[in-house]
């Protein structure tokens, strides 16, 4: 074989070797950018405009979201029209809750409700018809207990969007101690209930929606709608002095 000719037979051998590492070289680079590069995320829920998840709440944090939003009286006003239902008597609890089964009945010109049906407050009804909306809808009331002189306690319903008097009762399942109990205990108290909600707020920010008297204190329940956090403030029922405070983040 000439000299020329092994010449040009090596120049293509060494033509293909290059070319074999060359496409080596590609696919090896071509790995290392794939085994390089992030997973796509699947199935996952694209962030915020705000770039932050709101917190998830509890169900009584979801409660009060709900609750305390569709109450347009305030507690104040409520205790005014419970107190002024009863002759001579003074507010002993209130909360602020939905309106219980029987409540739809409209409110006679008295403020006392027509209708036979007998609600219990232990057992609202949130999926009961509205006094001040339309049927089927929830309906925010305030539920007192007023209590005259001789301790004789009446619940007292009060729509929390009309700030009517949907019910009134005198409480059947009071003794005469239980009576006496009442009667002992509002002479004691020389704190009134706004009285102790001032007191109460000051420890607190938020929406009063409850006020309770407790053997000689004052428990207020105030609502950040922050948060939606609840603060059980302790009052004195003798010098107002907070005695104590505990806030529900449940």
């Amino acid at each position: 074989m000439s000299a020329p000719f092994r010449l040009r037979g090596l120049a293509a051998a060494c033509l293909v070797v290059s070319s074999a590492l060359l496409v080596t070289a590609c696919g090896t680079e071509q790995e290392r950018v794939t085994a390089a590069a992030p997973a796509q995320p699947t199935g996952t829920t694209s962030a915020s405009p705000s770039g932050s998840a709101s917190p998830r709440l509890t169900d009584d944090q979801a409660e009060r979201q709900k609750l305390v939003p569709a109450a347009k009286v305030t507690w104040d006003k409520a205790a005014q029209a419970a107190v002024g239902e009863v002759q001579q008597s003074k507010l002993a609890e209130m909360e602020l809750t939905w309106a219980p089964s029987g409540a739809e009945a409209s409110a006679s010109p008295s403020g006392q409700a027509s209708g036979s049906a007998s609600p219990s407050p232990a057992s609202p009804s949130p999926a009961g018809p509205s006094p001040s909306g339309s049927p089927g809808a929830q309906t925010p009331v305030w539920e007192n207990t007023v209590v005259t002189q001789d301790g004789t306690a009446h619940k007292v319903w009060v729509d929390a969007v009309s700030g009517q008097v949907i019910r009134s009762e005198q409480d059947p399942d009071q003794d005469a101690d239980d009576k006496s109990e009442w009667a002992a205990r509002l002479k004691a108290a020389t704190v009134t209930p706004q009285q102790a909600v001032q007191a109460a707020q000051g420890r607190a920010k938020g929406t009063v929606t409850a006020a309770e008297l407790d053997d000689n204190v004052w428990k207020v329940d105030i609502v950040d709608t922050g948060n939606w956090d609840k603060t059980t403030v302790g009052v004195s029922a003798t010098d107002r002095k907070v005695v104590s405070e505990d806030v529900d983040k449940d």
